[in-house]
């Protein structure tokens, strides 16, 4: 069963999300394409799965280039797809 959440907290929600769009919309006017800013998600959100794993900055280092790597090969292959599901958002 699904609880309410009051309007006071529903309205600070819209706020930072707006927030966030606003920050994230000029970011992306300023230097970096979505693209660029997608797959540094990409790269952060396996670098904290990483993290737990990984206890050295050297190898973080490495593993983090690796990782960017991985990311750029996979958007390569999945451009259209991705793309794709960007729009439709």
């Amino acid at each position: 069963m699904e609880e309410e959440i009051s309007s006071e907290l529903r309205e600070k929600i819209h706020k930072n999300v707006d927030k966030v769009f606003e920050k994230w919309l000029e970011k992306v006017s300023k230097d970096e394409s979505i693209e660029g800013i997608i797959k540094g998600l990409m790269v952060e959100k396996v670098m904290n799965i990483l993290g737990a794993m990984i206890r050295r900055t050297v190898v973080k280092k490495v593993a983090k280039r690796a990782v960017k790597k991985a990311v750029d090969r996979f958007w390569e292959k999945n451009r259209e797809s991705i793309l794709e599901k960007i729009k439709d958002l």
